[in-house]
């Protein structure tokens, strides 16, 4: 997988739609009241807030192929991205439903232009958190993006540990070495059973959750 998937450089379609979103936002000069607590009602430019809160390109892109290579029945992705990771999300494969939870409300007009124009049709917004104890979580695919809040991270990664039924396929976790509190989100995730392979690419961390695998950790530079 990681030179199929993860290291591939080649192009997909999808990208260059993709691609022409990020430069649109980071072209913007547009200001919208800052989103950390400490900033009040500071203005602050959008594309800053893109850039601390989503994904960069590369990663989306791996995320992308991730989705590609492991077909989950459903994408689950939680914390404050805006359209621009949920593109990469959406359009892997439109057939697969994207499930937004508990987004910044400061980026939901971006979202929800950026999805318009982009023609994606598979991405709901959701207010709040659904239930990760209870969840059917079977065959998913689970996207856990808070890196200035890890408390709620670890809140989420409880839950899907509690819950009784199947694993997802995969978890997302993003900003694993934002602080030392991620840090120890991250270790505590991987050291559960159900996470057979954890791959550490110090922005983002990947727990594979198949089983038959054998348990292994990897940090890869990527």
């Amino acid at each position: 997988m990681l030179t199929n998937v993860i290291e591939n450089r080649g192009s997909y379609y999808a990208y260059e739609t993709i691609d022409k979103a990020w430069a649109l936002l980071m072209r913007s000069s547009v200001q919208v009241p800052g989103s950390a607590p400490e900033k009040g009602d500071i203005q602050e430019k959008l594309k800053l807030l893109v850039r601390r809160h989503d994904l960069l390109p590369k990663y989306g892109k791996m995320l992308f192929r991730l989705i590609n290579e492991f077909q989950p029945k459903n994408i689950i992705c939680a914390g404050a991205v805006s359209g621009m990771s949920l593109l990469y999300l959406a359009k892997a494969d439109s057939r697969i439903p994207v499930f937004h939870y508990d987004g910044k409300p400061v980026l939901l007009s971006v979202t929800e232009y950026l999805l318009e124009e982009s023609k994606v049709a598979n991405v709901s917004v959701q207010y709040g958190l659904p239930d990760f104890s209870t969840a059917d979580l079977e065959n998913s695919f689970v996207v856990i993006s808070y890196p200035e809040d890890p408390d709620r991270c670890r809140e989420i990664i409880q839950d899907i540990t509690r819950n009784r039924g199947e694993k997802p396929k995969a978890i997302i976790v993003n900003g694993i070495h934002h602080s030392p509190q991620m840090e120890t989100r991250w270790i505590e995730l991987t050291k559960q059973e159900f996470v057979r392979i954890s791959l550490d690419f110090f922005t983002l961390g990947l727990a594979i959750c198949l089983r038959g695998l054998q348990k292994e950790n990897f940090v890869i530079r990527y």
